[in-house]
């Protein structure tokens, strides 16, 4: 079958190709484009020799007239179906063969083409890049421009993935020799928003392309990317004065790039672009964990939130709109403002902790910044005189213990809302009241936790290395076993449900462990069941908003899967697990003793106030990072209620055709969410940046994203190299002690229940979720994350050792492989 270039957009890929789609499009748009046909896909399907059938030939005869005849020379070319899409180019993998003349070479061109879609070339391509829908081939038959000048455009720039650029490669002549790599073009790198030429380099000998074409080309390139919606490989020629467009791809290197940029909320006021800048995961690491899901990386963007920061401590240069980035499921922080952001701390108190956080070439400025003291006393009296009564060092944690009752008869209430009832305006409405919620104690939680608990550990940290020759190791032995842990709490309320079904009637017990939840609640009908059931139901309306792999929206909830929970009481079943109370009091014990010890190992001068400071230093310490890891329990109810919300939202956007499945809202952001419910968002681009995004995510479930950036690439290799097996991983001594044991290494929470007893769990990060497996442990090793983590901050309530930030720790280290651990020193050996 012949389709011509007026065919019905009807006509779908699965019969033109991608190659063949795209001209279509592009003639469809108004763009000027040679004149052509199409032999649809079906025909080599069709074809049992691969060979041209006598009634194609026929058709082809006919549709030649049509375009010119046979006495002009053309261009044949392969369109498959999996060709120039946003993933998969097949750049130079099928034939085109150019100036073809006369019908018996046109239909020798066409076999040609269908040949080199079975060929090995082809072939191992699909193969590394895991391509199954590319099943057949269309063929385009087009008149061939003899080319004054030719080229390839590029509306954004393919090797820096700056969305900013425009890049054109251009030749005097044909563009073959261009494309195919025998002559050395002209690159020309062009501003995009100002028309500024960047860069412009004319090989030695070669004429350069008059300005005119240039700016035709240009206005082309970009217009083509703002029609088909997304960034453009054009190839491009010239012929008498007129400027014909002979390809329009998607660039298929960028599209996280562009689809990840509709998140940012700046939308283009920020320059990310920019090949100063230098961007870097650690510190967000630090308050998110990767994968991100973009929802949550939208809604929880800190980017007022630190630029508040750096003025509260006197810095009142600008700060960039733009501080964060999403890329490949993780964020990004502009390392630039980071070195801003800790040179508000003394000296002291910049660890050599705080300088992995940065690249190599940012190091040296935090450690020649200038402490701003006056921005310090400023932000103290901004704390302790004008808002002393929530924010005050004393008062702060005194109010947030005061307001939590309050905070969870409200958020049971709007916990028991069935969201399924509300109307859209009420649904918004219920959202509005989960963050008036949220705000009743959020700017007091900020204080607590992103002044108070970090600076302390910082500046304790750093006086103990002064005073006491030790500073990282020594503070997770003075800062473990605290008293009134919420997850110390929750982890002996399910060590006793544990209890209580192993020492139930015989049989009871092995009915549990073979059972799910729901076929053991059945049983309740037997008074021995229905106590155990009564009291688990119990127990999970109180922690339903718990149980998440990580806080993360993404992630399902005790509440949404009471499995999770179930799962985390059988695997105490029938094991002499130690009690996590008894674990704990263990804990404080060596922490009171190692403080003790402390205080009487000082000598030198100034002997009495030091030990003063240092008291005091060690119980303000233990308020806040108690609190920091305590305000959890209770503000993880916000983002239970924001789960559930966005939930309903996809659910009725599914039902209206609009999404595939209501789990997909966790990839997109809010104003995203809003457009696609109004129509100003179409499906199909919804459903472009959700495929991409989810990619992303699995992606970075399994391998870390890069450590560093500039622009798309890594800044240097330090963080590719800190992935590479080696017999000693090294990170932060997070908790004291040593252990050697098998390793397991989990992602999930839901893999959980596989940890045996006497394991080290090596996993990216913890969250409060993972709590009852922590009474199994010998040790953990996480992968992102500071001393302040919530699993270093665990296994110092259980006494465990601990070791942080191991770049690449899940990676480097294979399920089942014997390690050793020193928490004390931070460091992971392989046995």
């Amino acid at each position: 079958m012949i389709i011509t270039s007026q065919a019905s957009e009807s006509v779908g890929i699965e019969t033109l190709g991608g190659k063949a789609m795209s001209l279509m499009s592009l003639t469809r748009r108004g763009f000027r484009v040679p004149p052509f046909f199409v032999i649809a896909a079906d025909e080599l399907k069709a074809s049992q020799s691969g060979k041209v059938s006598d009634e194609l030939r026929s058709q082809v005869a006919q549709a030649l007239v049509t375009i010119g005849g046979a006495e002009f020379d053309y261009a044949v070319r392969s369109s498959g179906l999996a060709e120039d899409s946003a993933e998969f180019s097949f750049a130079g993998v099928f034939e085109t063969i150019l100036g073809v003349r006369g019908e018996d070479a046109i239909v020798a061109a066409i076999e040609k083409c269908w040949a080199s879609h079975g060929g090995p070339i082809a072939a191992a391509y699909r193969s590394r890049r895991g391509v199954s829908d590319d099943v057949s081939m269309a063929v385009i038959i087009q008149r061939l421009v003899h080319a004054e000048w030719s080229g390839v455009s590029f509306s954004a720039d393919p090797m820096t993935q700056a969305l900013s650029v425009c890049v054109i490669n251009a030749h005097r002549g044909a563009g073959e020799e261009l494309v195919s790599g025998r002559v050395n073009p002209q690159e020309i790198r062009i501003e995009v928003g100002s028309g500024r030429i960047l860069s412009d380099y004319v090989p030695p000998g070669a004429q350069p392309l008059p300005a005119e074409i240039r700016e035709q080309v240009l206005h082309r390139t970009l217009e083509a990317a703002d029609s088909f919606g997304f960034p453009q490989d054009l190839e491009w020629a010239t012929e008498g004065g007129e400027l014909f467009l002979l390809q329009s791809r998607p660039i298929s290197t960028i599209d996280g790039v562009f689809h990840n940029r509709a998140l940012e909320p700046w939308l283009g006021e920020g320059n990310p672009d920019d090949v100063s800048r230098i961007w870097t995961r650690a510190y967000a690491d630090e308050v998110w964990s990767s994968p991100l899901s973009p929802l949550f990386y939208d809604i929880q963007n800190l980017t007022v939130v630190t630029g508040q920061q750096i003025r509260n401590s006197g810095d009142a240069d600008p700060v960039p709109i733009d501080v964060f980035r999403y890329h490949r499921a993780a964020a990004y922080m502009d390392a630039a403002v980071l070195v801003r952001l800790y040179a508000t701390l003394p000296p002291i108190a910049r660890r050599p902790s705080l300088f992995d956080l940065l690249p190599p070439d940012f190091r040296p400025q935090l450690a020649t910044a200038r402490w701003n003291w006056q921005g310090t006393v400023a932000r103290l009296w901004n704390f302790e005189v004008r808002q002393g009564r929530t924010r005050g060092l004393t008062r702060n944690h005194r109010f947030l213990e005061a307001a939590w009752p309050a905070f969870l008869v409200e958020a049971r209430r709007l916990s028991d809302v069935d969201l399924e009832k509300l109307e859209a305006g009420q649904l918004d409405k219920f959202l509005l009241e989960v963050w008036a919620l949220a705000l009743s104690v959020a700017p007091e939680c900020e204080v607590a936790v992103l002044y108070y608990a970090h600076d302390l550990r910082f500046l304790l940290t750093g006086l103990l290395a002064r005073w006491c020759g030790k500073g990282e190791s020594l503070y997770a032995e003075v800062s473990s076993g605290l008293e009134h842990s919420q997850t110390v709490r929750e982890s002996e309320e399910i060590w006793q449900m544990a209890a209580a079904i192993a020492s139930a009637a015989p049989g009871i017990c092995e009915t549990a462990v073979r059972s799910d939840w729901d076929t053991f609640r059945s049983q309740r009908d037997d008074q021995r069941v229905s106590s155990i059931v009564s009291r688990f139901e119990e127990f999970l309306r109180e922690h339903r908003h718990r149980g998440a792999n990580y806080k993360d929206l993404i992630y399902p909830r005790w509440g949404d899967d009471p499995d999770l929970l179930w799962g985390h009481v059988k695997a105490l079943l029938g094991k002499e697990t130690p009690r996590p109370s008894d674990a704990n009091a263990r804990s404080r014990a060596r922490r009171l003793a190692a403080q003790k010890g402390t205080l009487a190992s000082m000598r030198g001068w100034w002997l009495g106030p030091k030990r003063v400071v240092l008291r005091r230093l060690f119980r303000l310490n233990e308020i806040y990072s108690g609190l920091r890891d305590n305000h959890r329990f209770y503000y993880d109810y916000v983002w239970w209620l924001v789960r559930r919300v966005y939930l309903e939202k996809g659910r009725r956007l599914t039902d209206a055709r609009l999404l595939s499945k209501a789990e997909d809202v966790m990839y997109l952001a809010r104003v995203e969410i809003d457009a696609l419910q109004s129509g100003e968002l179409s499906r199909e681009l919804a459903s472009a940046r959700i495929v991409t995004r989810q990619r992303e995510w699995h992606a970075a479930r399994l391998k870390p994203s890069p450590r560093f950036l500039r622009r798309g690439y890594l800044a240097d290799e330090q963080s590719k190299a800190a992935s590479l097996p080696s017999r000693q991983l090294r990170g932060l001594p997070a908790s004291p002690g040593t252990a050697r044991g098998r390793a397991r290494v989990v992602l999930d929470v839901a893999e959980l229940t596989s940890v045996a007893e006497g394991e080290v769990l090596v996993t990216r990060q913890t969250d409060p979720g993972w709590t009852p497996v922590f009474a199994r442990l010998a040790g953990l090793v996480l992968e992102t994350g500071g001393v302040l983590a919530h699993g270093a901050s665990l296994c110092r309530e259980y006494g465990l050792p601990c070791v942080t930030a191991v770049e690449g720790a899940t990676s480097s280290i294979r399920d089942g492989d014997i390690i050793a651990i020193s928490g004390s020193e931070g460091t992971v050996e392989l046995v």
